[in-house]
Formats: C-alpha cells, sequence, structure tokens
C-alpha cells in the first residue's frame, strides 16, 4: 500500500510530498483541526520564520475545512551559511558579510572545523516527524483523498484547485509555482536585473577587482559573478575530495581570506541588487 509522508519542512515551494511504502489506514476521522502548535523559535532563519507563518495559515486554513493540521515543529532546511553563499549574500549588508565571513568564509570548510556550530551546521530533519503524517493516516481513505485536495494541488494526480498551502505559501513567499502566469512574471523581473545596464557595468568591475587580486571568474554575469570565487574554492569539495579536519582548517584560513576579497570586490553591484532587486535577486527568477 502507498504511504504518503508530508515532510516536516513542508512549504518552502508549497508543496514538498514523499513517498514510501508500508502503513495502513486507519478508519477513523479525527475530526476538526487545531492550529495550535510550535510557535517559531527565536534564532530561527529568516526562511524557516516565513515557513512557520506559512505552517500557521495551513491550520487556520483546514480547520476552516474541516481538517484536523498541526503546526510542524520549526526547521532549518538548510545550515544558517546558506543565507550568505551566492546570490543569497547579496541581501546581507557589508558588514553583516563581514562579521560572518571572518570566521567561516563562505561556509565550505568552516562545516568540518565547526562541526557543532548551528551557523554552519547542515540541518537533520526526517519527514516521519511531521504530525500530520499520523493525522491523515488515522482517516479512511476517502476522507484521506478530501484532506490531500484540501491540503494543495497536484497536477499529476488530477488536483488542480489550489489548497491551503498553495494559498498559504503564494501569501507569504509572493509566487505559486502552479501559477504559470506569475512566475513568468517573475522571471521577467529577473530579466530586467540581469541586463540593467547599472547591474551589468557593476558587475563587470567586481569581475575585474577579483581578478586583479588574482582569482579566477569564469562569468561575470549578474546572478553568476557572485559564485565567482565560491565556485574556485569549493570545486575539490565539489569533486568529491576528501580532506582531513588539520588540512580543513588550513583552507579555511585560504577561504576567509578569498572570501572578504570578493566582499571587498562586489561594491556596487551588491549595492543595486540588495536595494532594487532583492526580491528577485536571491531566487534567480524561481520561486521564492
Amino acid at each position: 500500500m502507498r504511504r504518503t509522508l508530508i515532510s516536516i519542512a513542508v512549504t518552502v515551494t508549497g508543496l514538498t510530498l514523499l513517498a514510501g511504502c508500508g502503513g495502513t489506514d486507519a478508519d477513523a476521522d479525527t475530526g476538526t483541526a487545531s492550529s495550535t502548535g510550535q510557535p517559531a523559535a527565536g534564532g530561527l532563519s529568516d526562511e524557516a520564520t516565513k515557513r512557520q507563518a506559512v505552517q500557521k495559515l495551513i491550520a487556520d486554513c483546514m480547520k476552516e475545512k474541516g481538517f484536523q493540521y498541526e503546526i510542524s515543529p520549526p526547521v532549518e532546511m538548510n545550515s544558517r551559511s546558506a543565507e550568505f553563499t551566492g546570490p543569497a549574500s547579496v541581501l546581507k549588508t557589508d558588514e553583516e558579510m563581514r562579521a560572518y565571513r571572518q570566521k567561516y568564509g563562505f561556509g565550505i570548510y568552516s562545516e568540518q572545523v565547526f562541526p557543532d556550530d548551528p551557523m554552519v551546521k547542515q540541518p537533520d530533519f526526517n519527514p516521519e516527524d511531521n504530525p500530520n503524517n499520523k493525522i491523515r493516516e488515522a482517516l479512511d481513505p476517502a476522507r484521506q483523498e478530501a484532506w490531500d485536495a484540501a491540503f494543495s494541488s497536484d497536477g499529476k494526480n488530477g488536483r488542480n484547485e489550489p489548497g491551503c498551502a498553495d494559498t498559504a505559501n503564494e501569501q507569504v513567499f509572493g509566487t505559486n509555482e502552479a501559477d504559470p502566469e506569475k512566475q513568468a512574471e517573475k522571471d521577467r523581473e529577473y530579466e530586467k536585473f540581469r541586463t540593467d545596464p547599472a547591474v551589468v557595468k557593476a558587475a563587470h568591475e567586481y569581475g575585474d577587482c577579483l581578478r586583479g587580486k588574482g582569482y579566477k571568474v569564469a562569468s561575470t554575469e549578474p546572478g553568476m559573478i557572485e559564485n565567482a570565487v565560491y565556485d574556485v574554492i569549493n570545486e575539490p569539495r565539489f569533486n568529491g575530495e576528501q580532506v582531513s579536519a588539520a588540512e580543513a582548517k588550513k583552507r579555511l584560513a585560504e577561504e576567509i581570506t578569498a572570501s572578504l576579497a570578493d566582499l571587498d570586490c562586489r561594491g556596487e553591484y551588491a549595492t543595486i541588487a540588495r536595494t532594487q532587486y532583492g526580491a528577485v535577486v536571491a531566487t534567480g527568477g524561481g520561486v521564492g
């Protein structure tokens, strides 16, 4: 029998459903909803805080539709370092970035040097932990289908009407990947960023500065230039290279130097991206 698990981190894009095997269907209907649950805790990333807001909206919406839905405990999808890397990094001020990079660099080798530091430690979450799996499984098959339809759309299964997760995600994150028109609008906004003459000029200056400091720059295109030095430093790990703790510490020192050079060079590019295109630049025109 097919068992559906709802990821505890559901609603980043709204509708992460993970299929598993086994399990049984009970025939008890658990009735109406409770929107109580663990609120967002202090110290969460911006993304995790937004996902908790989505969870609360889903719970209220499901209750209105006559279903129980418990707010999942807050989890991080990525380490906090994700906010300081790549396109997302331009949304941070130079002061915020400098404080981070002086210790963690790009967040590459620091994960090995500081394995228990929540800033760089990769989160570990299990979809089994989502309390709504048990709620759903306690329903008879017909009620499960109704619960699923109330929860989210699913074009593969013929559910095209937006569900609670769709509308909540759109309200908080500002877009719905199931809506082609809205996605196309976001793509157009991102293209404006990529082709803005001021952005293009600043991106070339960014690249010239990095090359002047001796770093290889594969592309000065807006949306790619901010990953130029990161990609060079990360290439050995990307290709599967394993290093000792001592070697990781040595490489972190080099990484910190490179990351600060990158920060010093980004200049006007980061300022324009952050102040004029912040809504689209971090997601690259994708779903926020």
